[in-house]
């Protein structure tokens, strides 16, 4: 009994500490570069540009938000260093969150006069490598319903698709954001955004409410076209984040929790234990925040934005993940560039986890532990 307990305890811990704390309804007022969500599109001349190269077979399209636009040394130009078969277009722009960033790609791309998509004769070889959604980072379900209409329209039209995920960003400084409370949203935010371009979360955990509008419906697996290609984790690089950056202190975290009201409901049915364990885990969560900032030597002049030895950065730890035909020559990566696998979760015997509190876990945790407890996986989702 003593050690079912322990293994209910763990698995509850593990559970409780991916729970989120509250979602955003609008973007912030403060968000990362100007534009937010609701930001219209400027409109923009007819695109008037080309790919010219014919030595370089690999037609590479880069779109961005301002990292992306960066004007020394960008991580587009680098790859274009790096990578022998490929000639690159930079359409990145400051400001732009994922559905203008959409709405960038039809534009400048698709309606582009220039470019033989689909041509007879045309044997070029498309790809798109998109790292977009910072901007509209407040509202990760809606950046990633526009985020999967992108790769979709991508797809549709011969492209196809790197997905790198966001960038390690904030700072002590950035209270507004990363203060207290604040900051576990934030973290949590961000990670709903780079986990869904890695492909480690169902349609609805992405989506939200979104997840209705796919052709399939929200309960469908995703289908290839909905995902990049190639995703690329630069978030939990540790040869960009501040991986061994001080914990913050947890006496003023666990208050600042303990009286939060989006908190206290969020939490309201479980018992007093379930409850205690919850906090423990979002205070050790909310204590290591600064270990997933963007490293102090790699910034520009702000926290969010790399500066050229960080964009160096993001090219070389891509390159050897990218396709053989781009005929990529990678320098090697230092030792620990790499992040470490997660650890193995020790599976619980049948009937350890309480099924009174699977309604208050997230879709993706109640998948989890029914897995976890050997029912089958079309088990009913609780609402």
């Amino acid at each position: 009994m003593l050690a079912r307990s322990r293994v209910l305890a763990s698995a509850l811990a593990l559970a409780l500490a991916a729970t989120p704390v509250a979602r955003a309804d609008e973007p912030p007022a403060d968000a990362p570069s100007p534009a937010g969500e609701a930001a219209e599109v400027v409109p923009e001349p007819p695109p008037n540009w080309a790919f010219k190269d014919t030595s370089r077979p690999v037609k590479v399209v880069v779109l961005a938000g301002s990292i992306g636009a960066w004007p020394r040394d960008p991580y587009a130009e680098r790859l274009a260093e790096l990578c022998r078969n490929v000639e690159v277009k930079n359409l990145s722009k400051t400001g732009y969150g994922a559905l203008q960033l959409k709405q960038r790609f039809r534009q400048q791309v698709l309606e582009n006069r220039r470019l033989p998509l689909g041509a007879r004769g045309d044997t070029s070889e498309y790809w798109l490598v998109f790292q977009g959604g910072l901007n509209s980072v407040g509202m990760p379900e809606s950046t990633n319903h526009h985020m999967r209409e992108l790769y979709v329209t991508a797809h549709g039209r011969g492209f196809k698709v790197v997905g790198f995920t966001l960038t390690p960003w904030g700072d002590e400084s950035d209270r507004r954001r990363w203060a207290g409370v604040e900051g576990l949203r934030y973290l949590r935010f961000t990670r709903t955004i780079v986990d869904y371009v890695l492909g480690t979360l169902s349609p609805r955990e992405a989506l939200g409410d979104y997840a209705a509008k796919r052709a399939g419906g929200a309960d469908a697996p995703w289908q290839p076209a909905e995902l990049p290609d190639v995703a690329i984790d630069l978030y939990r690089a540790p040869w960009l984040r501040d991986a061994e950056a001080p914990l913050r202190a947890e006496a003023p975290l666990r208050r600042a929790l303990e009286r939060d009201p989006s908190w206290k409901k969020a939490h309201a049915g479980l018992d007093e234990a379930a409850r205690a364990a919850a906090l423990d885990a979002d205070v050790a969560e909310a204590a290591a925040i600064p270990q997933w900032f963007l490293r102090a030597e790699l910034r520009s002049f702000d926290h969010i934005h790399p500066n050229a030895e960080g964009h160096r950065r993001i090219a070389e730890y891509a390159c050897p993940h990218l396709p053989a035909s781009w005929g990529c020559e990678c320098p090697p990566l230092p030792p620990g560039a790499e992040p470490a696998a997660p650890p193995a979760v020790a599976e619980p015997p049948a009937g350890a986890v309480d099924q009174v509190l699977l309604p208050f876990y997230p879709p993706w945790v109640r998948r989890l532990l029914r897995m976890l407890r050997g029912e089958p996986e079309s088990a009913a989702v609780p609402p």
